[in-house]
């Protein structure tokens, strides 16, 4: 009898596991990052400069296209690394957003005359102004995320299709450039 005792919860500890392993994996599948990490050259050849509003740090000699929101937290967090760069030239496509007040904001810093200085306003949290005029490049830059099947913000492209999405530092960032440089 002392034996059927332990082999009851041994049986259902032996279940446990088995659940507890099933729940591991689709927890696991469920927040495995869907984003591309690398773009083919079809996908990088679309994306233009059509869209976007620039910052050339240094000599600029070097770029790369920043996909943003302004309702993305680390988007605003990644402004003061960006400005460490030396001799980039930084692409910035903003999207509309998913919210009236972010489609606003974003609206603001597309129309406004100096787009790279409002946004640095809008990412260190000052209020935004009230600019207007037609800001259909934001769709376009829309179009551009679901083509490329970016899912997150930001995303980072480098010059030869690497991606990177999320918060990096200026010094991730400075060395994705030279690795693209060099592949």
């Amino acid at each position: 009898m002392a034996q059927a005792k332990n082999s009851l919860p041994l049986k259902k500890l032996v279940a446990g596991a088995v659940v507890l392993a099933g729940a591991t994996v689709c927890v696991n599948l469920l927040l495995a990052p869907t984003s591309v990490t690398q773009l083919d050259s079809s996908a990088v050849g679309a994306i233009t400069n059509e869209a976007t509003f620039k910052t050339t740090l240094g000599d600029g000699s070097r770029a790369i296209h920043v996909f943003l929101s302004s309702e993305c937290t680390f988007c605003r967090k990644l402004e003061p690394e960006l400005a460490h760069l030396e001799n980039v030239t930084v692409y910035r496509h903003m999207l509309p957003g998913r919210t009236e007040t972010s489609r606003r904001l974003a609206v603001d810093v597309w129309c406004s005359k100096d787009p790279a200085e409002e946004w640095q306003r809008i990412a260190a949290g000052r209020p935004a102004g009230l600019a207007t005029c037609d800001a259909t490049a934001l769709e376009k830059n829309q179009a551009l995320v679901q083509r490329l099947k970016l899912t997150y913000t930001p995303s980072i492209v480098y010059a030869d299709g690497h991606v990177s999405t999320g918060m990096l530092s200026s010094g991730e960032i400075a060395e994705n450039i030279s690795k693209a440089g060099a592949r």
